[in-house]
């Protein structure tokens, strides 16, 4: 094998390694651990605390399932959510995540004193979560937990959708799974309206 075509070969395998990460799925030596780097991302990612919660599940809820916070606060027993409540589930890898992001982070905000909202950090890694959700414009505040192995979306029969919501009303039951991204904060509104009952 000649000096080019080895040089061809190893590019190529270099680019198969590059691309089989792409989907930004976590990298256990690349995982933020406790400590000043990660509480500087928490700091500036400004999310707020997520809740504490019971242990107690309804039937037709949130899957059984606790999931660490990624900012501060305490792991999230899903199953114990109660709405009016809309869980988003994201990764910063995810371009329609992205897009899709501020419309929810605007609609929180609005509507803060009537509907909880939690997102789902999805096969991601915590550094590259944290500082995108630092950058979205208007600011997100409400809580993320962490799902690094996809659990919820398993939980919750959506296959590998991401982005996809899903509404919880006041009982802590799932109303509606929407696997479609959002393209307008008017969209999302309505669906809070039809399935949470929510006008704002």
């Amino acid at each position: 094998m000649t000096s080019l075509a080895r040089l061809l070969v190893a590019a190529a395998l270099l680019a198969t390694v590059a691309c089989s990460g792409s989907s930004g799925g976590p990298d256990p030596g690349q995982t933020i651990q406790p400590g000043p780097q990660r509480a500087k991302l928490v700091a500036r990612a400004g999310l707020d605390p997520c809740p504490a919660t019971p242990t107690a599940t309804v039937d037709g809820g949130m899957p059984d399932l606790t999931l660490p916070c990624l900012g501060a606060g305490p792991a999230v027993h899903l199953a114990g959510l109660r709405g009016p409540l809309v869980v988003n589930m994201w990764g910063s890898w995810c371009v329609p995540c992205r897009k899709e992001m501020p419309f929810f982070a605007q609609v929180a905000g609005e509507l803060r004193s009537q509907v909880k909202f939690l997102g789902v950090d999805t096969d991601d890694r915590s550094d590259s979560a944290l500082d995108f959700v630092a950058q979205v414009r208007p600011r997100v505040r409400y809580p993320s937990v962490v799902d690094e192995n996809k659990a919820a979306l398993i939980g919750l029969r959506l296959a590998s959708a991401v982005p996809s919501t899903v509404f919880v009303d006041a009982a802590g039951r799932v109303v509606h799974k929407s696997l479609n991204s959002y393209t307008s904060v008017q969209q999302l509104r309505d669906d809070i309206e039809h399935y949470l009952g929510v006008t704002g």
